[in-house]
């Protein structure tokens, strides 16, 4: 057996991502600190007030380079996508908080010389540090040190499920260095190359391989019933100085986002988790009931007009109310401003809206193309029932013949109906005719759900304004 000895220590991801975050919180309380001395020095000025605003500024890029993915690992080596988000995202802080000083009536209170040499010398420091980030992972590359050396524990038909799905993984920085099998040792049949990897020995030869070559991680792939084997290979591997990683029983590659946690003291697999809850979901509301209360201020004198309008237009009330279905499948009433004929709904059930549908009436049109029907959902918000963004609450009747054809339909009500939503900005708003379409919208739903942050919700509130003016799809 040839043994490669490796002089350089492999490159933590996390370490890197994380010296990362601190060295651009530094990049900008220097660069605030160079633009004091070099404009303000000799003119006079407090500072401890520009102190401050540094300070808010760091906290504000932190988190918003966080939603920008700038600190992930696999992104970093990605010089023009780091650069114009770096530029995006510090422009974007910046101006955040020129508005804030000009809603406080504070701007007068700093020097604009500062601020532009600070914005100026914060950008040029963030990119240098993220090409000389760029240059040192090229190095580590080169060098082998990104790389994470892996050995696996078993050649059955566990071991093989583990190297299919390792090798279908392109772009990957793992590295099979070897593959063990203990029965080896115990003069049972084992295959000597599996899915294109040699046996390299047994469990014994993996404690002295281990200490010739680097391995960074081993995993134990083995089935789980098979506990004493499994003890007694993991009581030989507790003495390697590497990680060591039980890998999943066949059902495990069907739970790729599960994780462990405990019931008291009992281990279980958290296969399911509530989506928004703690602190997210005191964030959600508050934005809701923030946002919410503002936009009511500004569209009020919109919606009496919109309201005369209607009753001007056809008899019949402003509003039109429906049951639909929130959050966790609870019937919600959700308000709207009435667009169709007062007997449209005289049956008790409402079709969905189509193309040059006759039941619409000629202000109704224009509300549903503009999306202004939507409007009093607001109090929906305000009240609780509904969330500015989220997925759209559809109709009993629909609600239940799509629950039926999709699977996963359900799962959108685990969080509350939005105004808007994911789906509705990326063009599967209006008539859901066919399931293809149904299909989309819920994919689109599920993948908000999973992937909600407050940075989310504001791109989607400023992509639906776009989506309203074109008026696709609205009828």
């Amino acid at each position: 057996m040839n043994v490669v000895r490796e002089a350089r220590s492999p490159v933590s991801a996390s370490v890197v991502t994380g010296t990362v975050r601190a060295f651009d919180a530094l990049a900008l309380l220097a660069s605030a600190a160079f633009a004091y001395f070099l404009y303000l020095s000799t003119r006079g000025g407090a500072p401890g007030q520009y102190l401050v605003v540094a300070g808010i500024a760091v906290l504000l890029q932190v988190n918003l380079f966080h939603f920008a993915k700038l600190y992930r690992f696999d992104l970093l080596s990605n010089l023009f996508y780091q650069v114009s988000r770096l530029a995006a995202g510090w422009s974007a802080v910046f101006f955040l908080l020129l508005a804030a000083a000009f809603l406080t009536k504070t701007s007068d209170q700093y020097s604009r010389g500062w601020a532009l040499i600070w914005y100026s010398s914060g950008l040029a420091a963030l990119i240098m540090l993220r090409v000389g980030l760029y240059l040192r992972i090229r190095r580590w590359t080169a060098e082998g040190r990104l790389t994470r050396n892996l050995a696996i524990v078993g050649a059955g038909e566990h071991g093989k499920r583990l190297l299919q799905h390792l090798k279908e993984q392109l772009g990957t920085d793992i590295r099979v260095v070897g593959l063990f099998d203990d029965r080896t040792a115990q003069g049972n049949r084992v295959p000597e190359v599996l899915e294109g990897y040699a046996l390299t020995g047994s469990v014994d030869d993996l404690l002295g391989f281990a200490r010739g070559t680097r391995v960074d991680q081993v995993i134990i792939a083995l089935p789980w019933s098979a506990e004493e084997r499994l003890l007694e290979i993991m009581r030989k591997l507790r003495t390697l100085p590497v990680d060591v990683r039980l890998g999943a029983d066949m059902i495990g590659y069907h739970l790729f986002q599960s994780s462990f946690g405990h019931v008291g003291s009992v281990p279980v697999i958290n296969l399911f988790q509530k989506p928004l809850s703690d602190w997210k979901l005191l964030t959600k509301d508050v934005e809701d009931r923030v946002l919410g209360a503002l936009i009511l201020l500004f569209i009020t004198p919109l919606m009496f007009v919109i309201a005369l309008l209607i009753k001007l237009d056809s008899p019949g009330p402003v509003f039109f109310r429906q049951k639909r279905y929130g959050f966790n499948n609870q019937e919600i009433e959700v308000w709207k401003f009435r667009t169709m004929r007062p007997e449209a709904a005289l049956d008790g059930a409402v079709p969905q809206a189509r193309r040059n549908d006759p039941r619409v009436t000629a202000v109704g049109l224009f509300l549903r193309r503009s999306s202004l029907d939507e409007l009093p959902q607001i109090f929906n918000v305000l009240r609780g029932d509904m969330s500015l963004v989220g997925p759209r609450p559809h109709a009993v009747l629909h609600n239940e013949q799509f629950a039926q054809v999709i699977d996963e339909y359900a799962a959108r009500h685990r969080i509350k109906p939005g105004i808007t939503g994911w789906a509705q900005v990326n063009g599967w708003r209006g008539e859901t005719d066919t399931v293809y379409k149904m299909r989309k919208r819920v994919e689109h739903d599920i993948h908000y759900i999973d992937n909600w942050s407050v940075g989310f919700d504001l791109k989607i509130l400023a992509m639906t304004a776009f989506v309203v003016m074109r008026g696709n799809n609205a009828y």
